[in-house]
């Protein structure tokens, strides 16, 4: 008896699995609803996977066989196995073939981490901008700060780097441009000389990237991220402080190298959802250089761009008189969409802050409260972004 139990103890072993498998889905859809909280789920839930869409109960998608399509993708994804099955399958293809198994990032040479988008933008790069939308664009821009001056509150403009434009000699081969990266022709000067030529206060922070990235023995951008790191955007916010002077005052800093990847500095590679991923690479932290100001009040600081201001935000944190931080950036949504968010930083926080009210009247608020607002596009997408348009149509609601 002892003998035959044992032979049959890995059936039983799969038919326990099986077993707790489907209990577990049977709870899971249970409490989703109104106990979220009480799901069974993997202790390493997945990085940038999009909430599923629910199943479409009607009979023309039943007969179409999207119903049914639906509920089976909803239910692989609801199994407590999934996270780690799909990480045991990226960390399989990134160790014998370093590829990546995340859709949108790419492995390229020397274990950079790109964003497929940044390496297609650049790569085609060559072709005259419409002149006449530059003009009309750096037109609205001037708008905007000359706005903000009449009102006694200070306005600089920033261009935000690619990673794929300023560390192009480490995209993979199988990049278009892999063989002429360094000769690649210079789409911002067409922006730059519209700015210039109507006095905008504006930092290049691409630019700035490509001058000092030789100066200093770490990258700028981190090897598992897709936004410069903190030494990168330190000194950006150093040059914002000297051509647009406000209360948080004349940044200077100090730094040095990171025990550990963290945060930003590390997006692409959580992205890839591996079993071990290596977050050990040279990156940087910073600190304010100097004594703190002499601050009356905290200054109120107004951002809009995107996603590249956060590592700005945290620098400012640290100025010698840290501002209060309302954040205005499009974010993309569980569903996969996107939408305009808007986080407020107390000073001298360096987390992400609360999330706000996005209203148009939320906004205004924060206008007409800054001591200094601060418009940032990446040049990947320069002169497109909604956060140009918005920014103007506040600043038009306030006149």
């Amino acid at each position: 008896m002892t003998r035959l139990f044992l032979s049959r103890l890995p059936i039983f072993a799969c038919a326990g699995f099986i077993a707790f498998l489907f209990l577990a889905n049977i709870w899971n859809f249970a409490v989703e609803r109104d106990w979220p909280k009480l799901r069974i789920r993997s202790a390493h839930p997945l990085f940038g996977v999009a909430k599923p869409k629910p199943a479409p109960w009607t009979l023309d998608a039943f007969l179409a066989g999207e119903t049914q399509k639906a509920v089976s993708a909803n239910l692989g994804r609801a199994l407590p196995v999934f996270p780690i099955s799909v990480r045991a399958k990226n960390q399989l293809v990134y160790t014998l073939f370093g590829s990546s198994g995340a859709p949108g990032v790419v492995v390229g040479r020397n274990g950079q981490l790109y964003e497929q988008f940044y390496i297609d933008e650049f790569c085609a790069r060559g072709g005259a901008p419409d002149l006449a939308r530059v003009t009309q664009w750096a037109t609205t821009i001037r708008e905007i700060q000359d706005a903000a001056e009449a009102a006694g509150k200070r306005f600089v403009y920033l261009i935000s780097p690619s990673k794929a434009a300023r560390y192009p000699e480490d995209l993979p081969r199988s990049a278009p441009c892999a063989s002429r990266a360094a000769a690649m022709p210079d789409k911002l000067a067409p922006y730059r000389a519209a700015l210039d030529e109507r006095r905008v206060h504006f930092v290049d922070g691409a630019g700035l990237i490509a001058q000092k990235r030789a100066e200093y023995s770490v990258p700028l951008f981190p090897r598992g991220g897709t936004h410069w790191n903190s030494l990168g955007a330190a000194l950006a916010l150093r040059e914002m402080t000297r051509v647009a002077p406000s209360s948080i005052g004349d940044f200077e800093f100090e730094w040095a190298i990171a025990p550990e990847a963290v945060g930003t500095d590390r997006d692409l590679i959580e992205l890839m959802n591996l079993l071990w991923p290596d977050v050990s690479y040279p990156t940087t932290i910073v600190a304010r250089a100097g004594a703190s100001g002499n601050c009356p009040r905290a200054p109120r600081l107004l951002a809009m761009g995107g996603s590249f201001v956060h590592e700005i935000l945290a620098a400012g944190t640290q100025s010698p008189c840290p501002p209060q931080i309302d954040y205005w950036f499009y974010m993309r949504t569980e569903d996969n969409g996107v939408e305009l968010g808007h986080f407020r930083r107390a000073p001298g926080d360096p987390a992400n802050g609360e999330r706000q009210s996005a209203d148009p009247d939320a906004l205004d608020e924060n206008l007409r409260g800054a001591d200094l607002i601060v418009l940032e596009e990446n040049e990947s997408n320069i002169a497109t972004m909604k956060q140009v348009g918005d920014l103007r149509a506040a600043v038009r609601r306030s006149q």
